[in-house]
């Protein structure tokens, strides 16, 4: 005897098929090769950013799928790494230190596929085979940042150890200097800072 199932429960069988189908074909288009840039130290890119790296790639006669601002970032695909890494290098000598130019990979997931929130499955390095990865550090502002918490940190401890200081300032290369009222209290510092901060190089000059 055959077994007979109600035609919805076939029905369902087909629309679940369907649907995984769908959502598993962004994996089949792979990703574009692509620079992004977005802007360091609060800048945001603009649409005056776009028609820089644009007309930059046209004098440069490299040739991108696209190029594209969307929310304060551009994104330019190209064919090859080789054109990306070419893309990079001369967009980077145009826009300088105000943006911030990285590689990148970007879905070539088409948008049919994109508006119905279908996007390729994320593989990890050991699925990849590896990648390259480039962290690129804005020096200038994190060392400015360590200096204002040296002085922070510095100012805290010297009052809460009743040590008597004028001022505490910031000085060229990211250093600082602490003036005190007198000798004594100079070198009551130094003996109470020396061992905590092993990672700062305490000289001496008069009262500071």
């Amino acid at each position: 005897m055959l077994n007979r199932y109600p035609l919805w429960k076939y029905v369902m069988l087909v629309v679940v098929i369907v649907v995984g189908l769908v959502y598993a074909l962004p994996n089949l288009y792979g990703e574009d090769p692509a620079v992004q840039i977005t802007g360091a130290r609060g800048v945001a890119a603009s649409e005056q950013t776009l028609i820089q790296v644009q007309k930059t790639l046209q004098e440069e006669k490299i040739t991108a799928k696209s190029v594209a601002l969307e929310e304060g970032a551009i994104l330019a695909r190209f064919d090859t790494t080789d054109i990306q890494l070419r893309a990079r290098e001369a967009l980077m000598g145009v826009l300088g230190d105000k943006y911030v130019v990285a590689l990148n990979l970007a879905p070539a997931t088409p948008r049919w596929l994109a508006a119905l929130y279908a996007e390729p499955m994320k593989l990890g390095l050991d699925l990849r085979g590896g990648v390259h990865f480039l962290m690129e550090v804005d020096m200038d502002t994190a060392l400015g940042k360590l200096q204002e918490q040296n002085i922070d940190s510095l100012r805290s401890e010297l009052r809460d150890k009743g040590i008597p200081y004028a001022t505490v300032r910031k000085e060229d290369n990211y250093g600082l200097s602490i003036a005190f009222r007198d000798s004594a209290a100079r070198d009551q510092a130094i003996s109470y800072l020396s061992p905590r901060h092993r990672d700062l190089v305490i000289s001496t000059q008069g009262s500071t």
